[in-house]
């Protein structure tokens, strides 16, 4: 039982278990860390983007003309976004959506203040609507997710839609709120 072939392949064997179980603990920390990191998402770094993201319109009659950089190389670099209103009616109200369950957006309410709609796209032109890159989640597909029409009707998403409609209502509430505290006044 002592004799040196029993040593040599003891020792053998228990330095393959010993380095089975590195092995295993090395993978287990890199996978968990890897799944950390796809959990949770990250801005762009603005100042290296040099392509563009996709971006789609999931909108009838609103469609994505031209997509560009600006400030490319700088903090600051922000994505152009040419929407054309194709449709008979104004765009009161819209939300672009960068991912999915978790998600960055650009929300334009024209509706939010009672009492003095703002048209954000007028019908059959085009508006282009700046987006900073440090607030869009990297490697996402930006889409309009929902617009809202002069006419009443909404389109897209319906948790867009519904996120629309919550901001609004929590913004009237808080200026309902204000006018007493300033004599009435704005």
């Amino acid at each position: 039982m002592n004799s040196p072939t029993f040593r040599r392949l003891f020792l053998f064997v228990s330095l393959l278990v010993l380095s089975t179980a590195i092995a295993a603990g090395i993978y287990s920390r890199t996978s968990k860390s890897q799944k950390k990191s796809t959990d949770h998402p990250r801005t762009y770094e603005a100042a290296k983007v040099t392509d563009l993201p996709t971006v789609i319109s999931g909108i009838k009659g609103l469609e994505i003309t031209s997509v560009s950089l600006v400030n490319q190389g700088t903090p600051e670099a922000a994505l152009n976004i040419d929407v054309t209103n194709k449709r008979n009616e104004d765009v009161m109200a819209l939300d672009f959506i960068a991912g999915k369950n978790t998600y960055s957006g650009l929300r334009m309410d024209g509706l939010l203040e009672e009492g003095n709609p703002r048209v954000v796209i007028p019908r059959h032109s085009l508006k282009t609507f700046t987006w900073s890159l440090g607030t869009i989640l990297e490697g996402q597909t930006i889409s309009l997710a929902a617009a809202v029409f002069s006419d009443g009707k909404e389109e897209g998403e319906r948790w867009a839609l519904e996120g629309i409609k919550k901001s609004r209502i929590k913004f009237q509430e808080t200026q309902r709120a204000e006018k007493p505290k300033n004599g009435g006044q704005k």
